[in-house]
């Protein structure tokens, strides 16, 4: 005998609820001296939970398959509803629990009046925890990996990004319009892509460009009927598969919701402070440009950038060196000082070869005259989160 509510729908179709057995991320939480902070990658990790701990751990399968610089891969959705294929909500998490959530209109937040929840105004603009940071976009992706599928479970990739958010919305919006509303049994291909932004520098005070790397849900090929083609064909195969073994009996999945202890300490870490994120390593490395001086002259500071081939972090920006460079020599730097103590102190042969993640570091340096200060943390922003 079925039991509404638990295994049927009040419509009468089958519900079936899937537990989310992996996670897909593009960033780890990372030990330091104090302890630990987020760190942004360039690429895909895939994580199971640990049979004793029930936290987080590398998936050696699916790490085995897809690589270690994995930046897209295929998947496949489930339902035709966005709002069980992508899960969104401003939220407020710590490490214990989630305390705010909302819609950008209204929202519910526990209190020690009300530990379940209360209403809560405002929401969205003019909420002071949203412009502080404290609340930010909460976004599950769910889907069933198309070159490693496995039943009864599905994956979920979580996101804080305001981009990343934007954009998966929109693909999946794009889709259902080509397809007259379907979405479930649609193959398509997850990817991160690096992409240009902008963030306000504390230092000086003025907004430089970055590189930040955002989720997006990609469909492509030669001509708008093979597209078509290539996305519907796994959900032609549903179709056919639930005639053959349901006699057209309709199913209705439903992801099983994840106990919010288990989940706070993992999205928590996602909410540290922007300046607190690591940035991520260059996803392409650049080909390096030279520019001669002339003959008697010291090089010029500002040099098109000589990018690292370790694989670690990427030099800054055009606008970045500008801005350094006057401040150098409004400091009263000449620029074969500056050139001498880059690279007697951070091994860079001119300011073309500063990393980001050791930009703050050398502007501070100069700034202080030549003294030595604590290191400045890079000031990512919204757009530029890990996961």
């Amino acid at each position: 005998m079925a039991i509404l509510g638990l295994t049927v729908s009040e419509s009468g179709e089958s519900l079936q609820r899937l537990a989310v057995s992996t996670k897909v991320a593009i960033g780890e939480v990372v030990k330091t001296a104090n302890g630990t902070r987020p760190n942004k990658l360039d690429h895909f990790i895939f994580l199971r939970k640990g049979a004793k701990s029930l936290e987080w751990e590398v998936d050696p399968d699916l790490a085995q398959h897809y690589g270690k610089e994995c930046r897209e891969f295929p998947i496949i959705l489930l339902t035709d509803e966005i709002e069980n294929v992508f899960r969104t909500e401003l939220a407020w998490w710590t490490k214990t629990e989630k305390k705010c959530w909302g819609d950008g209109r209204a929202a519910t937040r526990r209190t020690d009046k009300n530990p379940d929840g209360e209403d809560w105004a405002p929401c969205g603009d003019g909420c002071p925890d949203l412009e502080a940071n404290r609340c930010k976009p909460s976004a599950d992706l769910y889907f069933v990996l198309a070159e490693y599928p496995r039943l009864g479970s599905v994956c979920r990739l979580h996101t804080t990004s305001y981009r990343s958010v934007r954009q998966i919305h929109s693909a999946l919006e794009q889709i259902r319009t080509v397809t007259g509303g379907r979405l479930a049994g649609i193959r398509c291909k997850l990817v991160v892509r690096p992409e240009k932004a902008a963030y306000v520098d504390a230092k000086l005070n003025k907004k430089v460009s970055t590189t930040i790397f955002a989720l997006n849900l990609e469909i492509s090929a030669q001509d708008m009927g093979k597209l078509i083609g290539e996305m519907t064909q796994t959900a032609k195969l549903f179709d056919q598969t639930r005639k053959l073994l349901g006699n057209g009996r309709k199913v209705e999945y439903l992801i099983e919701e994840e106990a919010e202890v288990e989940r706070a300490p993992d999205v928590a870490q996602e909410f540290y402070p922007a300046e607190e994120i690591a940035p991520a390593a260059p996803a392409v490395q650049q080909p390096t440009r030279t520019v001669a001086p002339p003959a008697g002259e010291a090089p010029p500071i500002d040099v098109e950038p000589v990018w690292p081939t370790n694989g670690h972090a990427s030099v800054i920006s055009t606008d970045q060196r500008k801005a350094f460079a006057d401040m150098a020599v409004a400091k009263g730097f000449v620029p074969k000082q500056i050139k001498s103590l880059l690279e007697a102190k951070w091994g860079f042969k001119n300011s073309g070869e500063i990393t980001e993640d050791k930009y703050e570091e050398v502007v501070v340096f100069f700034a202080n005259g030549g003294k030595d200060p604590e290191p400045v943390p890079y000031a990512a922003t919204n757009e530029d989160i890990p996961f």
